[in-house]
């Protein structure tokens, strides 16, 4: 009998470690490469879109590792990074648009791009439902150039009754100026707002940073992430 019950304490644990590390985010992606480009309309449901890399929830690691619906995909095509996301939020929080840093005072999905893992120079796009953007480059630690902008992004949104959705594409040619070429590190973020000039935010990010507060711009917030290279 002991042996019985020892066995299935065994085998209940090694369930229990299997699904622990099948739920744990990758620590490298990579992003697919399709021949099919977009039309940036904020309509994340074209063919272009079946076969993009997935990133399924994000984790919210200051609220006991809580997890949303967020979907985001991305694919790489001949001349452009390709990225999406759908968001599920009912607490929709969108601030008029003043100046660049408007976008920061609402609900917002964030991409970050640094070409290595120590966050010397990296590039930032934060995007509200409104299809506003607030982009800069910055260098660790948190020192920000706010006037610095991508030159050839193009974003378009769509808000539903279930949340939002941003499409949008970054020309390849510019990434690697910026010195963004494969392998770089990428870092996927959502800031949720409950309401209107409220402290009460939620956020959320695809790795989970290493860090008692809530804090995207460290090393451990981004994930290595490859381009693949189109098959000749």
């Amino acid at each position: 009998m002991n042996n019985i019950f020892n066995q299935f304490i065994l085998s209940f644990t090694v369930i229990l470690l299997l699904a622990s590390c099948g739920e744990s985010p990758p620590s490298k992606l990579t992003i697919p490469y399709s021949e099919k480009d977009i039309q940036v309309d904020g309509v994340i449901d074209s063919e272009e879109w079946s076969q993009a890399a997935i990133i399924e929830k994000l984790i919210a690691p200051w609220e006991n590792d809580a997890t949303d619906k967020t979907l985001l995909k991305a694919f790489v095509s001949s001349n452009y990074f390709n990225f999406s996301f759908q968001v599920w939020d009912q607490t929709l929080v969108t601030i008029p648009f003043e100046r660049e840093l408007s976008v920061a005072a609402g609900d917002r999905v964030e991409l970050f791009f640094s070409s290595d893992s120590t966050l010397a120079k990296y590039y930032c796009i934060e995007m509200d439902p409104n299809g506003n953007v607030l982009d800069y480059s910055a260098e660790h630690y948190r020192e920000f150039n706010e006037s610095w902008d991508f030159k050839n992004i193009n974003v378009a949104t769509e808000i539903t009754d279930k949340g939002y959705s941003v499409e949008g594409r970054i020309p390849l040619a510019e990434l690697n100026e910026l010195g963004i070429s494969t392998p770089f590190y990428l870092g996927v973020f959502r800031a949720d707002f409950k309401k209107p000039q409220s402290k009460d935010i939620s956020w959320y990010s695809w790795i989970k940073p290493q860090n008692p507060t809530p804090d995207f711009h460290i090393p451990s917030a981004f994930a290595q992430t490859k381009f693949e290279a189109p098959i000749k």
